[in-house]
């Protein structure tokens, strides 16, 4: 008995120490001059030390929500008609709430695109 309440024991810490370096990371992306949610968009989450190591989720209604291992990670948001979003993050707390993301539709990119390059060739 003693063996088997000794082992359930062991079995708690490890999970318990293992649920510790996970985090859930949240948010929702948006188109710029508008709050609505870009629903279908794909959130990827490839870690920064293993490159084949990814975490996907489709953007639904609510926004996503990932739970991944804490580390460093490269955030990539992809959906039809909008500049793909890269951003480097940290994953270091239990619950990260990166809010409303803004993304540019293809065309407001391009019109950033071209101001920038009119401002250079100045």
């Amino acid at each position: 008995m003693k063996k088997i309440l000794s082992t359930l024991i062991f079995l708690a810490v490890a999970i318990t120490a293992q649920a510790q370096d996970l985090a859930a990371v949240s948010g929702t992306p948006v188109p710029k001059k508008s709050a609505q949610t870009i629903v279908g968009a794909l959130v990827t989450f490839t870690s920064e030390w293993d490159a084949e190591l990814k975490y996907q989720r489709k953007v639904d209604s609510e926004g996503f929500r990932v739970v991944l291992p804490k580390g460093g990670y490269i955030l990539t948001i992809e959906a039809d008609g909008y500049e793909t979003y890269h951003h480097e993050i940290e994953v270091d707390e239990p619950n990260i709430d990166l809010s409303l993301i803004v993304m540019l539709t293809t065309e407001q990119a391009a019109e950033r695109d071209a101001k920038r390059k009119k401002r250079a060739a100045r």
